[in-house]
């Protein structure tokens, strides 16, 4: 007869096992978003990557993957489950929130309380590009120091869409977090990491600044010439 301490062993067992081999699917499958954009089972991917975040980790890096490789899955995952939702709100809506160690390192702008660093169009760094795009299309644009500014910005704004940059493991962290405040986030991770003068691609940010610019004017236009008509 199977005694009760056999049981509960065996239950942990299996347990034990089904997990690893989550995590392991997980893994092949965040391989080959990462590698070769190929998605499959996205909601899986997402489970395994908010409820078993630090575990997901750890067999990444018992099969010498790379940490930053966990961070870059996330992000790939949730910029295909947002893209749409996100392409839908209209840019007057939407904010962009970017890191500080973008900035030139003679930069003149200096940091308010209040509203993150004010870009003074010295044109040392690529903000000076980006806040041209944001004011063209209607973006509020935030330059901020760490990722508390961010909750703090996100709480007082409440947009309906944003787009992050920032190096992988926060911005994976932060996209997790923002997108429990019913907000279609994006993310576009540093090309260099860093404290000062980081990376990043340029074009890949103003592509999806753009999603759904041309369809939400359209709409909107729409809409202006019935009520006209009305």
């Amino acid at each position: 007869m199977v005694s009760f301490y056999e049981i509960v062993g065996r239950l942990a067992v299996y347990s034990l096992v089904a997990l690893l081999a989550l995590l392991l699917i997980s893994l092949v499958l965040g391989v080959l978003l990462v590698k070769k954009k190929k998605l499959i089972l996205p909601r899986l991917l997402l489970f395994t990557m908010d409820a078993l975040y630090l575990q997901f980790k750890k067999v990444a890096r018992a099969f010498g993957l790379s940490e930053k490789l966990v961070d870059a899955i996330g992000i790939e995952v949730r910029n295909h489950l947002n893209r749409e939702k996100f392409a839908r709100v209209p840019p007057n809506e939407r904010i962009i929130v970017v890191p500080q160690c973008i900035r030139h390192i003679r930069c003149p702008a200096r940091l308010d309380a209040r509203h993150g660093i004010s870009c003074k169009d010295c044109g040392l760094c690529v903000i000076k590009d980006l806040k041209a795009e944001a004011e063209r299309l209607g973006y509020k644009l935030y330059i901020v120091p760490g990722g508390s500014f961010v909750k703090r910005i996100i709480k007082a704004t409440k947009p309906k869409a944003a787009l992050g940059v920032a190096c992988h493991r926060d911005l994976n962290m932060g996209m997790h977090e923002i997108s429990r405040k019913s907000c279609a986030v994006m993310g576009v991770p540093l090309m260099k990491d860093g404290c000062v003068e980081t990376e990043v691609n340029l074009e890949e940010i103003l592509r999806t600044m753009r999603l759904g610019i041309e369809e939400v004017t359209e709409r909107a236009s729409k809409g202006c010439s019935s009520s006209a008509k009305v």
